[in-house]
Order: C-alpha cells, then structure tokens, then sequence
C-alpha cells in the first residue's frame, strides 16, 4: 500500500462524519451570522450531541481503534462548536481522505 493511502487510513473521517459535519458546520455558522453570535449556545449543545454518533460511525463504519475514532470525533465536534467557518475545512478534507481509502479497495490494511 502507498503512503499516499496508509495516510488516508490514519487521518480520512468516514465520508458521513467528513460531510456530514462540513454541513452542520456551514448551518450553525450562517445561524450564528444572523443572530450576531447569540446562538452559539446552540452550536456547541449540537456539536456536543453530534461527537457521539461521529465517534460510533468512525469505530464501526470505518473500523478503527476506539482510541482513533473517540480522538477524531472529539477533534469534529469541537471544531464543529467553534463559531467561525474556517474549521470546517478540517472535517471537509478529512471526509474526502476518507473517501479515497473507502474506494482503494484496500480494507484489511488498516
């Protein structure tokens, strides 16, 4: 297996986490512009609540040590709950790592 791949493995989100929370990411975001930051209470309740079901979709979707999975869920919910846009290219560019190692083919490797 390249290097190339073996990093996609080690730093790729699950394409549902990666997308998924560029996304939530993106909604809290305009939320938080239209209301002049008075809804960050509410991004960080739904970043909070959203952690887990990254956690659980990286441990069994993508198959990864609980350890890797429960530190990149922790890593998007917080980025997720910071109220500015800029953090969401990390959950974006892990979604597309992701995707790559989901499409090489290669599962037993990682």
């Amino acid at each position: 297996m390249s290097k190339f791949l073996q990093t996609c493995y080690m730093l790729g989100l699950h394409p549902f986490v990666g997308f998924g929370m560029f996304a939530v990411d993106w909604m809290l975001f305009v939320a938080e512009g239209g209301t002049l930051g008075m809804s960050w209470p509410i991004s960080i309740g739904v970043a909070t609540v959203l952690t887990i079901p990254s956690i659980l979709i990286q441990k069994y979707g993508f198959k990864e040590e609980w350890g890797l999975a429960v530190g990149k869920g922790l890593m998007v919910g917080v980025l997720t709950a910071i109220p500015t846009a800029l953090p969401s290219i990390v959950p974006l560019v892990g979604g597309v790592m992701g995707t790559v190692a989901l499409l090489s083919g290669d599962r037993n490797t990682h």
